[in-house]
């Protein structure tokens, strides 16, 4: 009885947790690319600066 009604509160909850996940997912590939597009940024002024490419 315990294993079903924990199979039972398992699949309830199942698509609010793969949205959670899904949110974590995208809120770190978000963060990732504002890392990156900083470095990006950062590399090209440096580059002008001293007159490369």
């Amino acid at each position: 009885m315990q294993d079903e009604l924990w199979m039972r509160n398992w699949n309830d909850a199942q698509p609010r947790f793969s949205a959670d996940i899904d949110r974590g997912f995208a809120s770190l590939a978000g963060a990732i690319a504002r890392l990156r597009r900083r470095r990006d940024d950062r590399t090209a002024s440096l580059r002008a600066r001293i007159g490369i490419g």
